[in-house]
């Protein structure tokens, strides 16, 4: 009996020790699965793409867009490779933290929401991660061709706190990137163009690893017509109406000086009304200049006025006459020879 309770518990203590070895092995590899496959010192080359379903918004004042769309990545890890003798398993589905998958974050988004992910292995050991996502992402706008404008969009996306030793993005994206042509992708203003991939190499700094980065450039075209019928054409009609003061005969000050000034009060309320609509920047844009050159014709045609009228009073009739009539057709041609100059150097 008491020979049997020996095997029994000899037999149990072997059985608790192979077990904790197991448990013991299989912590090691998950342990290890964590880690870069590196191999052989080389950095793991990730290979990404873009593909955006939605351009949510542009918002010109804060200098933001908002986007949705799949980010994908790419590698390889060769220990997650199946089996030969799993002949009727195409590929493994993983959740985060299980292996090893780079750390990747875009350095420009204000707010990143992920939506839902998708990560496997196939039988290769070649890994994928799909996520959906919708970002706010702060990008730098130029405005001086306004409202004429073409901006790039760019989402530039490191991996966090990990140096270019020991991951690297492929130099070229992989075939799933684009934009959806589907028509709710579309802005109402804008119409997408191109979408450009580079990587660049960032320098480190303050304890942080040089890395690489992975740019998504997108070009966007400003549909201008609502511009132009909306601001640049009611904004000209206002500027030529003072032509009208100059077929007003000189005697009638009051009548041909209530014109420019009426048109300069309505110009400021005009751009007041607008304003809020416009870009809040530091620099002139088009539409600013064009703005500049109808005040600074108005303000002239106020002086002119009152310089043939001073002539008629000092009993120079017809030279006042004759400057008079020359404005008739000098305002117009100047103005628009102006808005023409004003065009091709902002716009050439």
């Amino acid at each position: 009996m008491l020979t049997c309770l020996t095997t029994l518990t000899a037999d149990a203590a072997t059985k608790k020790d192979s077990s904790n070895k197991q448990t013991d092995k299989q912590n090691v590899e998950s342990a290890n699965l964590l880690q870069p496959p590196s191999f052989g010192g080389q950095p793991v080359e990730v290979a990404v793409a873009l593909y955006v379903t939605d351009f949510v918004a542009i918002d010109e004042t804060k200098e933001t867009f908002e986007v949705s769309g799949y980010l994908t990545a790419r590698w390889k890890d060769l220990r997650l490779a199946l089996p030969v003798s799993a002949t009727d398993q195409k590929k493994r589905v993983y959740r985060l933290g299980e292996i090893w998958a780079p750390s990747i974050e875009s350095t420009n988004t204000i707010s990143h929401k992920s939506m839902q992910y998708w990560l496997t292995s196939d039988k290769d050991g070649l890994v994928n991660y799909v996520e959906r996502f919708d970002s706010i992402v702060s990008n730098n706008f130029d405005f001086r061709r306004f409202p004429f404008d073409t901006q790039l969009l760019r989402l530039e996306f490191h991996t966090f706190y990990t140096s270019e030793e020991d991951v690297r993005f492929a130099p070229q994206a992989l075939p799933s990137t684009g934009i959806s042509r589907d028509r709710d992708t579309e802005l109402s203003g804008w119409t997408s163009g191109e979408m450009k991939y580079t990587v660049d190499r960032v320098r480190g700094g303050l304890n942080l690893p040089s890395t690489n980065e992975a740019v998504f450039q997108i070009t966007m075209k400003r549909r201008s017509g609502f511009y132009i019928w909306k601001f640049l054409v009611p904004l000209v009609m206002l500027a030529l109406i003072p032509s009208v003061a100059f077929w007003i005969d000189v005697e009638l000050f009051d009548w041909t000086l209530k014109i420019p000034m009426t048109m300069m009060l309505s110009m400021v309320a005009f751009e007041f009304t607008i304003a809020r609509d416009l870009p809040r920047i530091g620099y002139v844009s088009f539409l600013d200049a064009v703005f500049l050159a109808s005040f600074t014709l108005c303000f002239l045609c106020i002086f002119e006025i009152l310089g043939v009228f001073l002539l008629q009073n000092h009993g120079k009739r017809a030279l006042a006459m004759k400057l008079h009539g020359v404005g008739r057709w000098a305002y117009p041609l100047i103005y628009l020879i102006v808005i023409s100059l004003l065009a091709l150097g902002f716009l050439a």
